[in-house]
């Protein structure tokens, strides 16, 4: 028998997800978080996702409440604070990612992907993934965006439970995006709505 792996992507609605699952009697072997997938030829996958550029706002406000509003994990990853700090939200950071004439500016994407969670993005998980495996061994992709109508739809799942739910609390001027940073994020996160597409285009 196939096993079924879930990759749970950080900041995408994983948590709510894996509780419902968890509370079903849908069959669930082997979680992938914070690190990359193996490929399993006869494995079967289920993936969480989100909408790459409200995936970027979520993990930035989200690390900036732990490491700064609350100190919970003040020291946890070196140098991060001084990051988050030093840029105050993700709209100045990814202003930062290109210089004027369009070149990378290596030291801001630098910090970006130090950030936890950016680090860690939706190509980070899939890229390797998807090169290797087909269609057929997708069970369902559910996405944060529609995550109660994606479970109810793969697996008859029903829930409104929300974990870690934090976006009313988050300042709106923490979630701002200029014109030129939505540019910038859409053009550095480009293998991770490449990623996405492929999904989509597997059906």
């Amino acid at each position: 028998m196939s096993r079924t792996i879930l990759i749970h992507i950080g900041k995408c609605g994983g948590s709510t997800c894996r509780l419902a699952i968890r509370d079903s009697a849908v069959r669930i072997d082997r979680v992938v978080h914070l690190r990359q997938p193996t490929v399993e030829i006869a494995a079967r996958y289920v993936i969480i996702a989100r909408a790459p550029i409200a995936r970027a706002l979520s993990a930035f406000n989200w690390r900036h409440q732990l490491v700064n509003s609350d100190a919970r994990q003040a020291a946890r990853f070196p140098g991060e604070r001084a990051i988050l700090n030093h840029y105050g939200k993700l709209g100045a950071l990814a202003e930062q990612l290109y210089f004027q004439d369009g070149t990378d500016n290596a030291l801001a994407q630098g910090n970006f992907r130090s950030i936890h969670h950016l680090g860690e993005s939706i190509a980070f998980y899939l890229d390797p993934l998807l090169a290797q495996i087909g269609p057929g061994q997708m069970d369902g992709v559910v996405m944060q965006e529609t995550l109660e109508a994606d479970l109810t739809r793969l697996f008859g799942i029903t829930t409104s439970l929300r974990e870690r739910a934090h976006c009313s609390a988050t300042p709106p001027g923490m979630l701002a995006l200029s014109k030129r940073a939505r540019v910038n994020l859409r053009r550095f996160l480009a293998r991770d709505f490449a990623c996405l597409e492929t999904l989509r285009d597997w059906g």
